[in-house]
């Protein structure tokens, strides 16, 4: 009789073996898994269309607005308007995925309390206010 028929094969009969391969797999499963639902967490309540204002209060006022595209893809047509000062708008060719834009108000217009971003033809609309 050959050794495979009598099951002498077993070295280490009555002593459980751990099997570090699929430890290590599992291991990666989760680690792959926790990873995902961290990412998830942080980028869907930023994506979309957002507006920052930042304004200093120094003896030199200034105001600067950035408009950002947090999409996987670019945005076209967009458009700048404050205080539904339908006359002015400032017009943008597009806006790139994950990208963003500085809009400086004009003259007039540097007493807004209120912004409109459109882009896409309207199919995207954010509005801030002051």
């Amino acid at each position: 009789m050959g050794r495979w028929d009598d099951d002498s094969y077993h070295t280490k009969i009555g002593k459980k073996t751990r099997d570090w391969i699929k430890i290590a797999r599992y291991a990666m499963y989760v680690g792959f898994a926790i990873l995902a639902i961290i990412l998830l967490s942080v980028f869907i309540p930023r994506a979309g269309l957002t507006i920052e204002i930042n304004e200093t209060g120094e003896a030199l006022s200034t105001i600067s607005i950035k408009v950002n595209n947090n999409y996987p893809q670019a945005i076209h047509n967009v458009t700048v308007e404050f205080d539904d000062n339908k006359g002015k708008k400032q017009i943008y060719n597009s806006i790139g995925p994950f990208s963003s834009i500085f809009v400086t108000p004009d003259k007039e217009d540097l007493n807004f309390q209120k912004i409109i971003v459109t882009a896409d033809n309207g199919k995207l609309q954010t509005i801030k206010y002051r």
